[in-house]
């Protein structure tokens, strides 16, 4: 999905964001990743995260390292035979297990995904995801709950997320509509409070080739409204390996001069023909 873009609209929204989603979809294809993505590394300023997925397109490791803190957290993640994540390790820089979640999976009579349960190794309840479907097995509702907050999405007949609204405590804090253009990509998120007001909005533009060239993230929660662009780069398999985001000034559609454009950069390596090999593409 568009990180900087949703970094920046999370001000406001409190919600999760994705175009599509389902326990059938693989990590890869949550992170809106394209093609046999092996790994994918990200240096910012004061932490570094690298991703590695198998095959299959499962993400199956993670390394996130904080440089200021010293300190570095590795995560490992196991799958079933129908590829549904099983087991979550978190390990610190020495090796020393931070925690361990296990997740059960329940499907119903057609084999669809209904529901999933994490818990911690002690047992302790973490998050419990539910799926439900049409009468034409179509998944249309969605709810993520944990101790504390639940997200509701509800989603169209082509897998795309309409509607996402976040509740914190039994109380709705946040609901967030997705619009989508005549070839089905997201064309514009709108965020509302909840008293209805609109709080943020997203506009997403797109090449001939259907890449998203520009986003334009604009905030209404603020004494002023504040508007951020997002321009992005491509390697030639489809994904993008450089974002940046610069403040408009209110005044013109330049940047604000007092701002510094934030720039995300990511490495991508592929999987070629044989397992060993893999390949950044240009």
């Amino acid at each position: 999905m568009f990180p900087r873009l949703i970094s920046i609209i999370l001000v406001t929204v409190s919600v999760n964001s994705w175009d599509t989603i389902g326990f059938s979809e693989t990590t890869r294809v949550k992170n809106d990743l394209i093609g046999p993505v092996r790994s994918v590394t990200v240096k910012k300023s004061g932490y570094s995260t690298i991703e590695t997925y198998d095959r299959a397109g499962h993400l199956i490791d993670s390394v996130l390292d904080l440089y200021h803190a010293n300190t570095a957290t590795h995560s490992l993640f196991r799958y079933d035979h129908d590829g549904h994540l099983e087991e979550e390790l978190a390990l610190d820089q020495s090796g020393r297990l931070i925690f361990r979640k296990r997740s059960m999976h329940a499907r119903d009579s057609e084999g669809r995904n209904t529901a999933s349960v994490t818990v911690s190794d002690d047992g302790h309840f973490q998050n419990a995801e539910f799926s439900l479907y049409d009468q034409r097995g179509h998944l249309w509702e969605q709810l993520w709950v944990n101790s504390s907050t639940a997200h509701k999405s509800l989603f169209d007949v082509r897998g795309h997320r309409v509607y996402s609204a976040y509740y914190r405590k039994g109380a709705l804090l946040n609901e967030l509509k997705h619009r989508y253009d005549v070839l089905g990509r997201l064309h514009e998120l709108v965020s509302y409070d909840d008293h209805g007001m609109v709080t943020a909005r997203v506009t997403n533009d797109y090449d001939d080739a259907g890449k998203r060239t520009r986003s334009t993230t604009q905030t209404f929660g603020d004494a002023r409204p504040r508007t951020w662009v997002t321009i992005y780069e491509y390697d030639s398999v489809g994904n993008w390996i450089k974002e940046q985001t610069s403040e408009q000034s209110p005044s013109s559609r330049t940047p604000a001069s007092s701002t510094v454009p934030i720039v995300e950069e990511r490495m991508i390596q592929y999987y070629t023909g044989v397992d060993s090999d893999a390949v950044v593409l240009p």
